[in-house]
């Protein structure tokens, strides 16, 4: 078995459990005053263009094994055997042969039962005749096989959807999502299916209005609009203070969860302080909520983290899924 990038569970535990102090705003505005760097604070002219993010896709190539707390994640590898079989399969497929296919598909797992992802092209086999019974039961299969199989949350919640079982499907489209965060494909299932459920279907990625930017070797550009002064503050200290982030227990060029999660604090009580009006921003009017419904982690993991480092998905633990789920479903899109 080749195993896959298993060195993002360390990027995301080391930022889990913390318990360094978080400083609040006037703590980080006096370490930019006293800094012997010169911190140059300035109101930009221009908005920042949000980053595009639909390269960052995770491969249905993955499966997951849990033993205890470790989360190891490997790629499919296959025997020149169950190879062979596939190939027909799928060649039964592409002729639109699909009573044909399916026999094929399942004499592949009859090779290798360790081939997962075969189960979920059972299941769309199945879609495909219409026999939406038989197709949830094998993507049902295939989850349960491999929790982190996006496709087979996907095709669940369509077929959940078409079979007006809406709960259903909006809990395993929003899965699927979490497990995919950037793919544009399912994002549209997302939306149909979120539209049939009578949800919020806003989307928006997280987009600080700040560049901080590197003039000299003693010289820091930090130029952030009125709505974003406490996070941009906070971040620059973490991108080029000496020393900052050691002192918070984070090594020099590592990620932790705790960076995000001081910029945002210090975002919050910026705009508490200055009686900031928000009503026009999406992802600040959600990042309020969070405090209430207590999903401050959840925001930072789906929306920060996800987004850049979507493979992180499949290191978590399935009850932080869940929790994320339980974020989308009732902070973001209610």
């Amino acid at each position: 078995m080749k195993k896959s990038t298993v060195i993002l569970v360390s990027i995301f535990i080391f930022g889990y459990g913390y318990s360094q102090k978080i400083h609040s705003t006037d703590e980080i505005l006096k370490m930019l005053t006293d800094s012997k760097l010169g911190y140059e604070i300035k109101m930009l002219d221009k908005p920042v263009a949000v980053t595009d993010y639909s390269n960052k896709l995770n491969p249905h190539n993955s499966y997951r094994v849990v033993n205890d707390d470790k989360i190891m994640t490997y790629e499919y590898k296959m025997s020149e055997a169950a190879e062979l079989k596939l190939q027909k399969a799928e060649s039964y497929f592409q002729a639109n042969d699909y009573d044909n296919a399916l026999q094929a598909y399942k004499s592949v797992l009859e090779v290798d039962s360790g081939l997962h992802f075969v189960l979920t092209y059972i299941g769309q086999v199945y879609e495909i005749k219409k026999d939406h019974k038989n197709a949830i039961v094998w993507f049902k299969k295939a989850i349960s096989k491999n929790y982190i199989d996006y496709m087979a949350h996907w095709f669940l919640a369509d077929n959940y959807s078409v079979t007006n079982q809406l709960k259903d499907a909006v809990d395993e489209i929003t899965i699927a999502r979490i497990l995919n965060r950037n793919n544009k494909n399912l994002k549209k299932s997302f939306d149909r299916i979120f539209l049939n459920a009578k949800r919020d279907t806003t989307d928006w990625y997280f987009n600080p209005q700040m560049e901080i930017t590197k003039i000299s070797d003693a010289k820091i550009s930090v130029g952030m609009s009125e709505k974003w002064i406490g996070y941009a503050m906070a971040k620059a200290l973490w991108l080029y203070e000496p020393g900052y982030s050691e002192s918070m227990g984070v090594e020099k060029g590592k990620y932790s969860t705790l960076e995000d999660k001081e910029c945002l604090v210090s975002e919050l009580i910026a705009l508490t302080n200055a009686k900031t009006k928000i009503d026009d921003d999406k992802q600040l009017l959600v990042l309020k909520n969070t405090v209430d419904t207590k999903s401050f982690d959840e925001y930072i993991l789906y929306e920060i983290l996800l987004p850049k480092r979507p493979a992180v998905a499949y290191q978590l633990p399935q009850s932080t899924i869940e929790s994320i789920k339980n974020y989308i479903l009732n902070v973001r899109n209610k």
